[in-house]
């Protein structure tokens, strides 16, 4: 049995690697063409696409992870198939729940794996494309309309807009007493960070206060802990952050460009991954179960391919409800995998009583 699940191990492994590949190359190039113009006006040369493509990949391949694992374990069961070794597992008594316990190692590693490089290599990555400024990652992120707010000690700050890295324009302070109480207003019209002296140095402050017989002080400097880099995790996607940045912002959840919530939902939604690929090896499994002499596994592979993607348009759709707080997280993440770990149960018992 070891060594039957070593080889059913080493034929999923290699099918996602090439799958994952694909994705890769496809979704990038497309996404590449798509923002070409940005590009080719950034003024970095004849590689300048195969950066962004390099860039890219880590938030590409954090999208498609789960659908890659589900079209691994297809495509490693239509190879048993059209080998005839499905049959003569079954044969030898491998049974659906037996299959799934071979093969589920190997999948809940690799996703544990993939998990693992998304959360190293996705932050760096975001950050190096904001710096860039094009497509999505524009510096215009921080708007009017799209404001960072940020906890800086007893003071809560409002970013407005962030025309490079180092830059942040349209602020407002408000300082707050013990008792919650805002003390002082400040409008500022920019902040530029001196990396020398490691402070924010103001232009075009105004401060008002509601006390009687006290006058703010000018303000045109700003010691904080806040740095570009912080900034910039800040008013990232809170799904492009690591865990331990995830984790802060939903502890804290004063700062960054979403509620606390929605920090808290894309923290539990990226470490239940390795379960989500157990529970979608749990359906295709029983799907595959095809051992009639002319059967190709083609029809399984559709319709197991059309269940990976019910799965993930249910996950987005419930995913959208929660960072906007219409749902818990809790319900969220748990709903999915509660469906499709009941239809998996359900086709494995199915297949159990038509194999007798």
């Amino acid at each position: 049995m070891i060594r039957i699940s070593i080889y059913i191990s080493k034929t999923f492994v290699f099918s996602w690697l090439i799958v994952t590949f694909g994705f890769l190359v496809l979704i990038g190039l497309l996404d590449s063409l798509a923002n070409s113009n940005e590009i080719a006006e950034s003024g970095r040369g004849g590689m300048a696409t195969f950066e962004y493509m390099l860039y890219r990949a880590p938030v590409i391949f954090d999208r498609v992870l789960l659908f890659t694992v589900v079209v691994a374990m297809l495509l490693t069961y239509v190879k048993l198939i059209r080998q005839h070794e499905l049959v003569a597992l079954i044969g030898f008594g491998f049974s659906v729940p037996k299959q799934v316990a071979m093969l589920a190692p190997a999948v809940i590693g690799v996703t544990a794996l993939a998990v693992l490089f998304i959360n190293t290599a996705m932050p760096p990555s975001v950050r190096a494309l904001q710096a860039w400024g094009v497509g999505e990652y524009k510096r215009t992120s921080i708007s009017a309309e799209k404001p960072l707010w940020l906890q800086d000690g007893t003071r809560i700050v409002r970013a407005a807009g962030r025309p490079n890295m180092e830059t942040l324009t349209d602020l407002q302070f408000f300082d707050q007493e013990e008792t919650g109480e805002i003390s002082i207003v400040s409008w500022v019209d920019r902040a530029v960070y001196d990396y020398e002296q490691k402070i924010w140095i103001l232009a075009g402050a105004e401060r008002v206060t509601a006390r009687a017989r006290f006058t703010p002080g000018p303000f045109t400097k700003w010691s904080s802990e806040q740095t570009p880099t912080s900034i910039a995790k800040l008013a990232a996607d809170p799904r492009d952050l690591s865990l331990k940045d995830m984790r802060k912002f939903r502890t804290e959840g004063r700062s960054g460009s979403k509620p606390g919530f929605a920090y808290g939902f894309w923290y539990l939604h990226r470490i239940t991954r390795p379960l989500a690929a157990l529970i979608l090896l749990l359906c295709a499994v029983p799907i595959m179960q095809k051992t009639g002499r002319e059967d190709t596994g083609d029809k399984a592979l559709i319709t197991g391919i059309a269940a990976g993607f019910i799965y993930l348009v249910l996950d987005g759709a419930l995913s959208t409800f929660a960072v906007s707080g219409g749902l818990s997280i809790i319900w969220a993440v748990a709903l999915p995998l509660v469906i499709f770990g009941l239809v998996g149960c359900y086709l494995a018992l199915k297949t159990e009583d038509l194999s007798f």
